[in-house]
């Protein structure tokens, strides 16, 4: 089994938490993010940062460049409460995991040639070490022409790195 040992682009690994119905939900949703890196800073990732949220609440969580995934596997699995779910993925219906495999697609034809499809829950998950750069501007153009295919025709690349 692939073990997670980066964050994603956008709110996608995390379920969608930051698309709350209501306000309330979304501000608690924040406060867990806010409380997961804090967590994670305490428990060995030191440099961590804080999530960012954009103007629709979508929440990105970005793992520092270089950390070592034994050290950051440990990190989340003590702050894995503060993820919704307890950092357990939720089954995506099978139609948005048609879509993510869509995108996927569209990706490796859009100049990201290793971008792998999706698991059940709808993240690409990349072997270790050989994930993008989020700022790879190869990874933005593609995003920005398959975008429209995943669920919702948006949010950001679902990017995650892992082993076997």
């Amino acid at each position: 089994m692939k073990r997670l040992i980066a964050l994603v682009l956008g709110a996608l690994l995390l379920a969608g938490c930051a698309e709350a119905a209501d306000s309330g939900a979304a501000n608690g949703d924040k406060e867990a993010a806010l409380k997961f890196a804090q967590c994670m800073r305490e428990n060995g990732v030191p440099d961590f940062e804080d999530p960012t949220f954009d103007e629709n609440g979508e929440m990105e969580l970005n793992l520092p460049p270089g950390v070592d995934p034994k050290t950051v596997e440990p990190a989340q699995e003590k702050c894995k409460q503060y993820l919704p779910n307890g950092g357990e993925g939720e089954k995506m219906n099978p139609e948005d995991v048609k879509k993510f495999q869509a995108y996927a697609k569209c990706m490796r034809e859009n100049g990201m040639p290793d971008y792998p499809d999706p698991d059940a829950e709808g993240h690409s998950r990349f072997e270790s070490g050989k994930e993008p750069d989020p700022d790879d501007p190869d990874l933005k153009a593609a995003h920005q022409k398959c975008a429209e295919l995943l669920p919702g025709g948006g949010g950001g690349p679902v990017i995650i790195g892992g082993d076997s």
